[in-house]
This record gives structure tokens, sequence and C-alpha cells, in this order.
């Protein structure tokens, strides 16, 4: 999400019942809810605990996802501590390796005609990114196994590659 209105419009969509199921549980009618976020009508945007109660009531991580976006950050679903076993590290490393073979895919797709546009470089970025996930996913799984979640989030949180710092997410988000 690169913006905050259509973060909110996505968590709405994630409702049962849209934009007026989630005015109701936040207390609001659907025309105050639609003038605070179109911040019409002398209203201001929805509070920051609004937020973080409609990115629960949707069942999404996209609040935290676009908050991440802001400064660079990535989020990944933290493996459950004490599930993780060599299967789910096998099936963690080939989703990891599917992803970097997605990578070069598409970068040999962008330079096929000598050019990389704007475009093509968004997409293999957005593939990079998604190898990048797996990634640290197959890590904090494989550190996991061994006792060391907390130290490998430790690792990753405290990192910068290239602008962007990876951002453990709770086990919930995805």
């Amino acid at each position: 999400m690169v913006d905050i209105k259509e973060t909110v419009k996505a968590m709405c969509k994630e409702v049962a019942g849209g934009r007026s199921a989630m005015a109701a549980a936040l207390g609001m009618n659907i025309d105050q809810f639609n003038n605070s976020l179109y911040e019409k009508n002398k209203c201001r945007f929805f509070s920051h605990s609004d937020l973080e109660l409609m990115e629960d009531l949707s069942g999404t991580c996209l609040l935290a996802e676009y908050q991440a976006s802001r400064r660079g950050l990535m989020t990944f679903k933290r493996p459950a501590l004490g599930e993780i076993d060599n299967v789910d590290l096998y099936s963690s490393q080939m989703r990891a390796d599917a992803a970097r073979g997605q990578v070069a895919q598409a970068k040999l797709d962008a330079e096929e005609d000598g050019i990389v546009d704007r475009q093509e470089f968004k997409h293999v970025g957005g593939k990079f990114m998604e190898y990048m996930r797996h990634s640290a996913i197959g890590f904090i799984a494989w550190s996991s196994l061994f006792g060391f979640q907390s130290d490998a989030i430790e690792l990753i949180n405290s990192r910068k590659v290239e602008g962007y710092q990876f951002a453990a997410s709770s086990p919930r988000c995805e």
C-alpha cells in the first residue's frame, strides 16, 4: 500500500459488510466514516487507534505493511516458535529458491529488448523483495529450530541493506 486512504479502503474490503460495518465498529455512521476518510466537512482523518482497530477488524496486516513501506521496511510472518521442523525448513528454502528464480527470469525479460524501463524495474524489484522476504523467513525458521529466533529477529531488525530494513511482524501477519 502506498497511500493511507487506499490502505483504509483495502481494510474495509476485507470486512464482511465493508465500509458500513467498519463504520459501525468504530461507532460512526457511513457518512461520518466517509467524511473522516476523505477529510471533508471539517472532519479529521482517523486516529492511530482507529486505524489499528480497523486492521484488527479486517484481520489483515495492511496498516503494518503501509507503515513499513513508508520507511523502506519489509514485513514478513515470523515462524511460530517450537513448530518448525526440517520439512518446514526444506519448504522454506524451496520457496526462497523459487522466488530467486523469478527474480532472474524477471531480469531476463526486462533486458530482452536492451532497455529496462521503470515498470520493468519495479516488477524486478517486487520479485527481489519477495525473494528477500522468503530468505528472511527461512533464516528465522532455521534459527527457531535451534533456539535462536529472538537473536535472528534482532539481527535482521538491526541491519539495513541498501536502504531497506527488515521488520519481523507478529505471527498473525503474513
